[in-house]
């Protein structure tokens, strides 16, 4: 793909600066699909799959993102990053300022994610602790305090009709409620079962079961009811080494987890199939 920094001056005195991309996220607009990436020395720039185009370059001096998520809901795409910069939420135009959200300057953002929960566009981030944004009403949902706070990867998600948030740091996976009425507290004590600790999460839903998939750096992928804090069937081997990234999306019409390993190799869980 183009270098992100084509368009910026500065990037002749760097003719062999590459891209560095530590997050990356993906939407459908007009038939191509999109991809908005960024690093920990790089802002957010989007390119066209398929062509390799630079739709929107980087410039240096903007914020450096530590993780990227598409907004989900209506409307064309966006998508929100996050770093100690804060949490922003960018356009497709390069002529469109990013949106910060309120109350989001917090220190160690690492990782973001989204999601649809009854109607409403969510956003969650976490790093020391763990904070939640509604995008239409423009404000902060909530805020968590973990107690190891080192919060490495967050999802939204609901339980029937009473929308969550999750969390997993090295040791464990909490849950908490975000409804109005709802405190600070986890729902029940945070989930543990990965030896060595869990960094990797997303969520699904299966047969009206709300689910986490986690993986570990025991080299296992595990599954967790939601609603019953508790495992769900025996931990998924094949591995060879710790598990960095789960996610989960369809396949086929059915859906699925990916895990991607230290080892180098992406695998594909059938849900499913392995849930009940």
């Amino acid at each position: 793909m183009t270098y992100a920094f084509a368009e910026d001056p500065l990037a002749a005195e760097y003719p062999d600066a590459e891209n560095e991309l530590n997050s990356l996220a993906a939407a459908v607009s007009g038939g191509r699909v999109l991809l908005a990436a960024g690093g920990y020395e790089q802002g957010s720039a989007l390119w066209d799959l398929e062509s390799g185009e630079l739709l929107r370059g980087a410039m240096y001096g903007e914020p450096y993102v530590g993780s990227i998520a598409t907004v989900k809901g209506e409307g064309p795409p966006r998508f929100v990053t996050g770093s100690d910069a804060g949490v922003l939420v960018w356009g497709l135009s390069a002529e469109e300022p990013p949106v910060e959200l309120p109350d989001s300057d917090i220190h160690g953002i690492c990782t973001v994610a989204t999601a649809q929960v009854n109607g409403r566009s969510l956003v969650v981030a976490g790093g020391g602790d763990v904070h939640v944004w509604d995008l239409a009403r423009d404000e902060q949902l909530a805020s968590f305090y973990p107690d190891d706070g080192s919060i490495e990867a967050v999802a939204v998600s609901q339980i029937a009709d009473r929308p969550i948030a999750v969390a997993a740091d090295p040791g464990q996976v909490y849950v908490w409620g975000l409804s109005e009425d709802e405190g600070d507290e986890p729902i029940y004590d945070p989930i543990v079962g990965h030896e060595g600790g869990s960094s990797a999460l997303d969520t699904a839903t299966v047969r009206d079961r709300s689910l986490a998939v986690t993986g570990g750096a025991d080299a296992t992928v595990r599954i967790w009811d939601l609603a019953e804090g508790a495992g769900v069937g025996a931990p998924l081997t094949g591995h060879r080494g710790g598990v960095a990234v789960v996610r989960t999306t369809m396949l086929s019409g059915r859906e699925v987890a990916l895990s991607a390993g230290l080892d180098g190799v992406i695998r594909v869980w059938d849900l499913a199939a392995l849930v009940s």
